[in-house]
């Protein structure tokens, strides 16, 4: 009986993941390209869940099906990483420069924002999971935002494609 149960349950995981893998698949082959660019990384940066080595990367943000900015990072050298990371809304940019902005989290880089003035647009990045900008206040018995006190910002200018 208990051998029944297993089974009916494996099938019944082995259909959802199949439809889930097929689910994914279109959705990345209905994704519209709307930035394309080159950057170097002098540094380790953390963008997202992953983490990307100094080098060579090349990035598209584009619009999926169901219209959820996303950015794709492929690493142009053996090995690289490759993934890709949901943007934050899509917001105006005063930027001059297309670029991305990263900010410090103790001794991590990690990648904030995209600017894209190339397009007029500029979207944000969430933190990773456990990174937080805030300081223990022992007076106050509380936390402050680290946004009070001076922040590394690190400009890594992005090459727009020719299309």
């Amino acid at each position: 009986m208990k051998t029944i149960r297993g089974l009916t349950t494996l099938a019944g995981l082995s259909v959802m993941l199949l439809a889930l893998g097929a689910t994914g698949a279109k959705g990345q082959a209905n994704f519209s390209t709307h930035f394309a660019g080159t950057f170097t990384l002098p540094f380790e940066a953390q963008w997202g869940k992953m983490t990307l080595p100094a080098g060579d990367y090349t990035l598209q943000y584009g619009m999926n099906e169901i219209g959820h900015g996303l950015v794709v990072v492929r690493g142009t050298a053996n090995g690289s990483p490759y993934g890709s990371i949901i943007a934050g809304p899509l917001g105006d940019t005063s930027a001059k420069q297309n670029a991305i902005v990263c900010v410090r989290d103790g001794n991590a880089l990690v990648v904030r924002t995209l600017d894209m003035p190339s397009i007029g647009k500029s979207v944000d990045f969430a933190m990773p999971h456990g990174a937080k900008f805030v300081a223990h206040n022992g007076k106050r018995g509380g936390y402050t935002q680290l946004a009070e006190a001076p922040m590394l910002i690190q400009r890594i200018p992005v090459t727009l494609n020719a299309k």
